[in-house]
């Protein structure tokens, strides 16, 4: 079923999910209060345990206020991007992130409309959620945490849905089991980010680098999108592992880009130059030199000789 929608029986009071219209890729499923109401005090699923679950993609014009929530929520945000208010602080959400709010807490939000978030969505409820979400978060105030964007999480949050149309006992005992691993998840990937952040991560740093070869990039650019240190500790602590600054490094994956384009392909210096971000072919030359000891042109010539 592409589109899902379902509140079979009564639904649940605690949930009050938004009216966003569902695309074709959507699903929104929101479990009966009586089957609820039924399990709540499950030795397996009282201490936590999903009230509805839900997917939507790409969700422009997305958005919801809840002056007193009567379940939690949890929002993690694949892609795109949205803003979040708890109790009147604002917070940006974006791909990575998970959203988590309490049950009790007035709060707001919404997708970005430039750059509409797509997210899976939690309603929960039980006695230890608010233990599961001290976890995940950094400090006991916050309401955001970064974990990344991970498969298993995708894998995981796409099983759950799946398990919960199915309205049975004990396919639900499944799914809060299920739920209370994706939340245990979630803690152990913030907190080994924030280890990594803090020695700096280099593969994950070279991989961002990779993917923007053909962008010219600002180092601010760079420092915001992949570390939480400083521009300064950024710079030392990568030279320190590297031997090299991050733009020099930038620089000769580029000039490395440039040789494997030059060896393969039958593109001109200029098509060259505009794939890897330069907008003038001369100042590419120069930097290639720079790199390589000889021209572009003189490299591609000396390589077809031999």
């Amino acid at each position: 079923m592409d589109k899902i929608a379902l509140m079979i029986g009564e639904p649940s009071p605690q949930v009050e999910t938004s009216q966003w219209p569902l695309p074709k890729a959507g699903r929104r499923v929101v479990i009966p209060h009586t089957l609820v109401a039924e399990l709540a005090e499950h030795p397996l699923c009282r201490d936590c345990m999903p009230h509805g679950v839900g997917f939507y993609p790409a969700a422009a014009g997305h958005h919801m206020g809840r002056a007193a929530p009567r379940d939690h929520l949890v929002i993690y945000c694949l892609a795109g991007s949205g803003v979040a208010e708890l109790e009147g602080r604002r917070q940006p959400v974006r791909a990575g992130d998970v959203l988590l709010l309490r049950e009790g807490q007035r709060h707001r939000y919404r997708a970005n409309p430039q750059d509409p978030w797509t997210i899976y969505w939690v309603h929960l409820g039980g006695a230890e959620v608010d233990t599961y979400f001290d976890e995940i978060l950094s400090s006991p105030d916050g309401f955001t945490a970064t974990v990344g964007q991970h498969s298993r999480l995708t894998e995981d949050l796409e099983l759950l849905l799946t398990t919960v149309t199915r309205f049975r006992p004990h396919h639900l005992i499944y799914a809060a089991n299920l739920l209370k691993s994706l939340l245990s998840f979630m803690a152990l990937m913030r907190r080994q980010r924030q280890a990594r952040n803090v020695a700096l991560d280099v593969p994950r740093i070279q991989a961002w680098l990779q993917a923007h070869l053909h962008q010219r990039i600002e180092l601010e650019q760079l420092v915001s999108a992949t570390s939480e240190l400083s521009l300064y500790h950024f710079i030392r602590e990568y030279k320190r592992q590297t031997g090299q600054t991050p733009m020099q490094a930038f620089q000769h994956l580029k000039i490395t880009r440039a040789c494997y384009l030059l060896d393969i392909t039958d593109l001109s210096i200029t098509q060259v130059a505009a794939d890897l971000g330069y907008d003038d072919p001369y100042y590419f030359s120069r930097q290639f030199k720079k790199v390589m000891g000889v021209a572009p042109r003189d490299y591609r010539r000396e390589r077809s000789e031999r």
